[in-house]
């Protein structure tokens, strides 16, 4: 009777351990939360959302891949010079007497040094949307303006919250 005890035990244990074993599998599972860009690109979500409903042709396919992998150089060329500024003003700061100046100047560096890929990857976005029709321009407009109308609302929570 005491063994049989112990397993009845042990399987209400699991029973009631196997919802919890079921919500950390979903929650693992969802690598990110709702509503977040998987991670990578910074917006990759809401690109491919975009170009689902632009139904691009060929043309304007072959260009929109092209933009995105210019972006996705520029966007890794800014990392990396961000993480390099990083540990150069680390380095200057552990110094008794820091150089400031040096440390301004590493900001201006490093904006100069990304500054090539972001052009060159908003030339690519450029010719990208000279190649859209009249409807799949006035598509991204609306999002665009509904882009500027969230940030403005969310600008304007903020100032009530934290005054200014």
């Amino acid at each position: 009777m005491n063994s049989f005890s112990r397993y009845v035990k042990r399987g209400a244990v699991a029973l009631l351990l196997l919802p919890l074993a079921f919500v950390c599998s979903i929650s693992h599972a969802q690598a990110t939360p709702p509503g977040m860009p998987d991670v990578g690109l910074p917006f990759g979500n809401y690109f491919a959302v975009m170009k689902a409903k632009l139904n691009l042709n060929a043309t304007q396919e072959a260009q929109y891949t092209v933009a995105l992998r210019a972006t996705q150089i520029a966007f890794e060329a800014a990392r990396k010079a961000r993480t390099a500024a990083a540990i150069a003003a680390k380095a200057e700061l552990s110094k008794a007497d820091p150089d400031f100046a040096k440390l301004l100047a590493l900001r201006d560096e490093t904006a100069i040094a990304t500054a090539a890929e972001r052009k060159l990857a908003n030339a690519e976005w450029v010719k990208f949307t000279q190649l859209l029709s009249t409807e799949q321009k006035a598509l991204i407009k609306g999002q665009l303006l509904d882009r500027v109308s969230r940030a403005e609302s969310m600008r304007e929570k903020f100032r009530q919250r934290h005054g200014g």
